[in-house]
């Protein structure tokens, strides 16, 4: 216990003091700030109310929470925000292990990541240009698209499959890049994207079409609406023709299929039987499904005080939106840990051997993509915080030395 207090304040305190002032508290308290140290003593009090849910004292932690929630809030600092809603699903899983709640099944995550988009959408014509993407989102984002062009730089007929479309833009950077190549052997590009908000990708299909109409010359332009669960996709979900390329983009949605082995085993030989040239993946990196619920904790702790905390330094809107978001996550993730159906983040190696099960090999990632991620990163806003490294052939991000993303291209053998 000792041990993960101390991880969580180092964390917390570096993570959110600008002059990244790491904090011991085994020696005097000189050089934070009053505010500052309200935040360290707010993470130890949701450290050791979890350590009591985790033991099963349930009523010494509802006091502790009690506590925490007399500072925590929705809206304050990035470490009030995190303790809220920590303190808010420790609370949920006390009601559920005291026979109060009830095991439902899965909690539509998906639901909250199209209301999420939809607000980010929204932002688009006089926000969204005027700030930049979340630096880590538009590093992934162009090194994803790249190795997509890279794949099919020399087909006349390329098929886009999008496994969750979000706004799109990633894919006015594809038409963009092939309108500004000199030789271009491309006449007909098509887009599939798959979700459950038919209005929702619909708009998107218009959005695309539009400026493909006004980027892409000498190039027809198709946009297909696939409304389904990842679950039930099939290989007659995609129109594909033979003379087709076929790629893959998933963007940080194949982790809410990590709970369904079975559904996602046959997600994966549909992938397979469209013989796709590419599959770009990426999610988040966090392992939040250890056996024990103190480690599981503690990995989303890490995880998610660092993403909260990139949604702050962004934009106060998406930060709002963001914290509507992550907070269901959590809530499902802590309340129901040790349920099989309920969708958890994986790390690393939990995709490595999910893709070496389908006979997948990783692919390099092309070195333009990563210098774009390296300029991104030396943004004013963004320097300092926003890091790189790659791992094997994966690119991995991280938030103040927290790694939270990944990037990676596969191929089937």
């Amino acid at each position: 216990m000792k041990i993960a207090k101390q991880r969580l304040l180092n964390h917390i305190s570096q993570k959110f003091d600008p002059y990244s002032i790491i904090f011991n508290p085994l020696t005097a308290n000189s050089g934070l700030s009053p505010e500052l140290l309200q935040d360290l003593d707010l993470a130890e009090l949701l450290q050791a109310s979890a350590q009591l849910v985790a033991t099963r004292t349930f009523d010494r932690a509802r006091k502790l929470l009690s506590l925490c929630n007399q500072s925590a809030s929705a809206t304050g600092t990035p470490v009030q925000k995190i303790v809220y809603y920590f303190a808010d699903a420790l609370q949920h899983r006390i009601d559920r292990e005291m026979g109060k709640m009830l095991f439902t099944g899965e909690e539509d995550i998906e639901v909250y990541s199209i209301e999420m988009e939809e607000f980010i959408i929204d932002l688009e014509p006089a926000e969204f240009a005027k700030r930049p993407l979340y630096a880590y989102r538009q590093a992934t984002k162009f090194t994803g698209i790249q190795a997509i062009l890279d794949c099919t730089i020399t087909a006349k007929r390329v098929h886009l499959i999008d496994l969750a479309i979000k706004s799109g833009s990633h894919w006015t950077t594809f038409m963009q890049v092939v309108a500004d190549r000199d030789e271009c052997p491309l006449k007909h590009l098509k887009i599939s994207a798959v979700g459950r908000s038919k209005k929702m990708i619909e708009d998107v299909g218009r959005r695309l079409s539009a400026f493909a109409a006004e980027t892409l010359v000498n190039v027809s332009f198709c946009f297909k609406t696939v409304v389904s669960d990842l679950k039930n996709l099939k290989t007659d979900s995609f129109d594909v023709e033979a003379d087709e390329v076929v790629a893959f983009y998933s963007d940080t949605i194949l982790w809410t299929m990590l709970a369904w082995p079975n559904e996602l085993e046959s997600m994966m030989e549909v992938i397979r039987s469209l013989d796709p040239c590419i599959m770009v993946v990426i999610e988040a990196v966090a392992n939040t499904n250890l056996p024990k619920f103190i480690d599981s904790f503690d990995e989303s702790l890490n995880h998610f005080s660092a993403v909260a905390d990139c949604f702050d330094v962004y934009h106060k809107g998406v930060a709002i939106a963001g914290g509507f978001y992550i907070q269901k996550i959590i809530r499902n993730m802590i309340t129901y840990h040790g349920e099989e159906t309920v969708p958890r983040y994986g790390d690393l190696k939990v995709w490595r051997d999910l893709f070496s099960r389908f006979h997948m090999v990783e692919t390099e990632l092309s070195h333009s993509s990563l210098c774009q991620a390296s300029l991104l990163f030396e943004l004013p806003k963004f320097r300092g915080f926003c890091t790189f490294e790659m791992d094997g052939k994966w690119l991995v991000i991280s938030w103040k030395g927290t790694p939270i993303i990944s990037a990676s291209a596969w191929k089937f053998q």
